[in-house]
């Protein structure tokens, strides 16, 4: 069976070559630029380790796809999808032979059950049935998301040349996948860390913990085609663990996957890889087959604490979390896998990486061939469930019937409010608009509704649980639950992750059971929120309470408008500033109206603080402040070390680092001293924060402890001080995410506590176990302010890091209140603004005036001539309007004769809207004499009466 199956890998890296040139090898195509994985040792040259062979560069991806392409007689297609952060394409290559009838007939079979697959499970199930075997399932595959674990790009692209190119009839094996399968591959999802050899991506991020928010335009990426192809497999590969390791996911599991219908499939596949892998002379571990309770394998046959290995005690590396593409994977589609190969030399360095790789993509894809009919239909029937509301199903079969069933009855619904009970209803539409993007079914409310004391407006969204996609919604939406009494650890946090809890909108579950069928409407995009200004007052208030009116506030401060800080959360401006305005209805932030005297003590704010992130390279937190519209770059130990301080022009720190210690770091340290004596501000988040102070010498009295370890994390309920100037925007109770759990047990008797935990019931959802390391925790301080020891300088600590991989926007507000207080240094005046009125009464007035009487030139008799005079009235009025007529004038007469012709009469100006005063209006008189008009001599004269009018007094 190995010399079978090391024959059949011989003939993967061999087929090209026998039609042609390999095309997945140097010379590489595209436009050459530095790159790591070009440079990592190819074989070439002496010194090179075992193993070595040439990577293929990022540069060379998209011009080697064509290459595949364009020799595929039109098996394969590929797509530019997206770009990177760093504006580099990221492609997806389809493979979908139609070279034959019975192909064509199988994809298109499937596609048209696919087409229904979320609208209407069932008619997908029945086209299933009646397509029989004569259908196709696709498979989606990922590449190096991490951008120094190689070789799952190079991988993927050996073994995209090989079923593209093999002529038919020449490999049964790439025969069948092309007649049974259809492949995606998103090739290289992370070419800028590919580049730099990083494992993060350009902005910092681990990509592999982007999933759930999708800040990153790679994970956009990622996530849209994995909904839009809702593959009964999908895995993504990773490297590195020795041996190769294939998911097979330990407990805990996810609450939002149909487990029963996930393990049948996963642990298939898992037997067929670990066969083809032992074939060919490589091991693979399966963490719930293999490990042992301290989330690793047996050093030998038996656990260290005597356990056997196995699914009753292997902990250590779940499927818990959504942050992880296999996770996301198996809410959208059914059976995902992390692969992660071994490039030891044991495991035949870097090309033996590869090479697990390629057997890894080849035995998933023969095992989808064989069971695609039934994979597909659990995959639909996942939907169906969804759309019927079914109940969660009995699980789990021997020798997974120990704590492996980790489902949950769903609620009924969710809703999210607009208007009274939400906090803000722009952060409601983003998650609207997340939950849409998700193929999440959302809803409008027709007219109010009512569930357990609480009204919701006509317009609030509700979440119908009868759906296709109820686990996407549940991860997002649900808190989650308390895990601490089931498990001791997890792969990696956090153990809670709620977008309804940690984002910027108020969500309301409707439990399961419950009778809560309003009328309702389905939507395809939120309903814009709006802005405006209500109330009365001479300050325009903006109440910080979500990042949308953090992006407010700072673009209304970058255009120049100052505003005053109150004491609780709030920004007023005089007046109504256009740019406030403006910045408001750009985030959908309603304003209100207010008196000066009713705010209280106010500090002038008159710009967006400057803020030095202590990392010595850009990362989430100095990309989640750059969205919030802040100044915020990243300052390292090794730039405070260097010539030039580099934290002037700084107004304030934010920090989760620890502070610098050793002789190496003496001038960081002088410089982190210097800027606070000169009144630079603090914030800290997470473990360090306190730390970081107390080391440093800036105050006395500040001791903080943890609960770290083994994953421990979740959502933590926060109690508000009464009147604090970080956390006054803020609920009386609300929620935070901390990883891990810290909390402060002594605190400098000049500071305030803006927030404790309670004294019970503090952890909402995740891993914190109530135990005796964590004794001190009920009632302690988690976020607090004051200043330093010497006076000169305004911090800020919070226990949990509102920076946290960009997940905690509902943290944002209270970090944005403790920068631009800690901003405004040790000196900065509080003010207390009051109106006073003085009044002087104008009487109603109405005044007209004339000039000089008009007098027209001499009438010539028997001329034809049109004769003008004029005059001046001036005009005064108090009213809201005037107007300037004047009577009929007439005829002009002298004694008994009158002139034929009419007098004329017009103004320079006849209407007012507003009150006037003394303005000159010219009044024209006109008198036509025609040729044969008789003139008797002397004067011909009229009177005539001018009236200013109105009809607003």
């Amino acid at each position: 069976m190995r010399r079978a199956l090391g024959c059949a890998l011989a003939v993967l890296a061999c087929t090209a070559g026998e039609a042609g040139a390999q095309i997945v090898a140097p010379p590489w195509c595209g436009t050459v630029e530095p790159d790591a994985a070009a440079a990592l040792p190819d074989g070439t040259r002496a010194g090179d380790p075992a193993g070595s062979f040439p990577h293929i560069p990022a540069y060379a991806i998209g011009c080697t796809l064509d290459k595949i392409a364009a020799a595929s007689n039109g098996r394969m297609k590929v797509e530019e999808v997206g770009r990177s952060v760093q504006g580099r394409p990221l492609y997806l290559a389809t493979i979908d032979a139609r070279e034959t009838e019975a192909q064509r007939t199988a994809s298109d079979n499937y596609k048209a059950i696919r087409a229904t697959q979320l609208s209407d499970p069932a008619a997908s199930l029945a086209k299933l049935a009646a397509a029989g075997d004569a259908v196709k399932a696709p498979a989606l595959f990922q590449g190096s998301i991490h951008g120094n674990e190689f070789q799952g790009t190079d991988a993927v692209l050996m073994q995209l040349e090989r079923l593209a190119t093999t002529p038919r009839g020449t490999d049964p094996v790439v025969d069948r996948i092309l007649d049974h399968t259809i492949v995606g591959a998103l090739v290289n999802i992370n070419p800028d860390g590919r580049v730099a050899g990083t494992r993060a991506n350009a902005d910092g991020f681990d990509m592999n913990r982007d999933y759930l928010i999708q800040s990153q335009p790679e994970m956009q990426v990622s996530t849209r085609v994995m909904r839009e192809w809702s593959a009964p497999i999908f895995v993504d590969l990773h490297g590195y663990f020795t041996p190769a390791m294939l998911g097979g996911p330990t407990k805990p599991h996810s609450e939002a996957v149909e487990y029963d219908l996930f393990l049948k499939w996963n642990q298939l596949r898992l037997d067929r890889t670990e066969a083809a892998f032992n074939a060919a002379g490589f091991q693979l571990q399966r963490p719930i087959n293999d490990w042992c309770s301290t989330g690793q394998p047996p050093a030998s046959g038996v656990c260290p604490n005597g356990e056997t290995p196995g699914p009753d005690v292997a902990e250590g590396l779940d499927d818990q979390a959504p942050h992880f593409s296999a996770i996301y994977g198996e809410v959208t589609g059914l059976d995902a896998s992390t692969f992660e190969t071994c490039q030891t030399e044991a495991c035949g360095g870097r090309l033996g990486a590869r090479r697990q790789g390629e057997i890894m993509i080849d035995t998933t894809l023969r095992h989808l061939a064989d069971e695609r009919v039934a994979l597909l239909r659990d995959t639909l029937e996942v939907a169906r469930r969804g759309v019927a509301g079914a109940a969660r199903p009995e699980c789990c079969p021997a020798p997974f019937d120990t704590d492996h069933n980790w489902m949950v009855e769903y609620p009924t619904a969710f809703v999210i409010p607009v208007g009274a009970g939400q906090r803000s209803d722009a952060e409601a539409n983003r998650l609207v608009r997340w939950l849409l993007e998700n193929q999440v079914e959302v809803h409008t409310l027709n007219a109010a509704a009512s569930f357990g004391g609480q009204t919701f407006a006509a317009g609030s969204y509700v979440v119908p649980m009868k759906q296709a996609r109820r686990g996407m919604a549940h991860t997002a939406l649900s808190v989650g639950t308390d895990i601490s009494a089931r498990i001791s650890r997890v792969y990696a946090p956090p153990t809670a992750w709620s977008l309804g809890y940690l984002w910027g909108a108020d969500t309301v579950t409707i439990p399961a059971g419950a009778s809560f069928s309003p009328a309702s409407t389905k939507i395809t995009a939120p309903v814009p929120a709006g802005s405006g200004v209500s109330g009365s007052g001479e300050m325009t208030v903006l109440t910080v309470n979500s990042p949308s009116a953090i992006r407010t506030l700072n673009a209304t401060l970058a255009a120049g408008v100052g505003g005053y800080r109150t004491g609780d959360g709030r920004v007023a401006f005089r007046g109504e500033p256009d740019a406030l305005v403006a910045a408001a209805a750009a985030n959908e932030v309603r304003l209100v109206r207010a008196t000066a005297s009713s705010l209280g003590a106010l500090e002038q704010i008159t710009r967006v603080p400057r803020i030095a992130v202590m990392t010595a390279a850009p990362n989430q937190e100095t990309w989640a402040l750059e969205r919030l519209g802040y100044v915020a770059d990243a300052v390292g130990t090794a730039a405070l070390n260097g010539a030039v301080d580099p934290l002037a022009g700084y107004d304030t720190i934010f920090n989760s680092g620890t502070w610098p210690t050793g002789t190496a770091n003496a001038v960081a340290r002088t410089r982190l001293s210097a800027f606070f004596a000169r009144g630079g501000g603090y914030v800290g988040g997470g473990t360090s924060a306190g730390a970081f102070l107390a080391s440093a010498g800036e105050v006395a009295g500040l001791t903080t402890a943890n609960r770290s370890g083994n994953g421990r994390s979740g959502i933590i309920n926060w109690v508000r001080a009464p009147f604090s100037p970080i956390t006054g925007a803020y609920p009386a109770r609300d929620t935070a995410i901390v990883d891990p759990p810290v909390w402060f047990t002594s605190m400098p008797s000049s500071w305030a506590v803006d927030g404790s935990l309670p004294e019970s019931d503090f952890l909402a959802a995740g891993l914190w176990p109530d135990d005796a390391q964590s004794l001190s925790a009920p009632g302690s301080a988690v976020i607090a302010h004051g200043l330093n020891t010497a006076g000169t300088s305004r911090q800020a600590v919070f226990a949990m890091n509102p920076l946290y991989r960009a997940i905690p926007e509902r943290e944002w507000p209270m970090l944005a209140a403790a920068l631009n207080w800690s901003a405004a240094g040790p000196d900065v005046v509080s003010e207390a603004l009051a109106t006073g009125v003085v009044s002087g009464t104008v009487p109603a007035t109405l005044s007209l005036s004339l000039g000089a009487a008009a007098t027209f030139p001499p009438f010539v008799p028997g001329v034809e001539e049109d004769y003008e005079a004029g005059t001046t009235a001036k005009v005064i009025s108090t009213a809201g309007d005037a107007a300037l007529s004047v009577s009929q004038p007439g005829h002009m007469t002298n004694g008994a004769f009158t002139l034929a012709e009419p007098l004329r009469v017009s103004f320079s100006k006849a209407a007012w809207t507003g009150p006037v005063s003394n303005e000159s209006v010219d009044v024209t008189f006109r008198q036509r004499i025609k040729r044969t008009d008789p003139l008797r001599t002397g004067t011909y004269s009229r009177t005539v009466t001018f009236t200013l009018s109105t009809t607003s007094p």
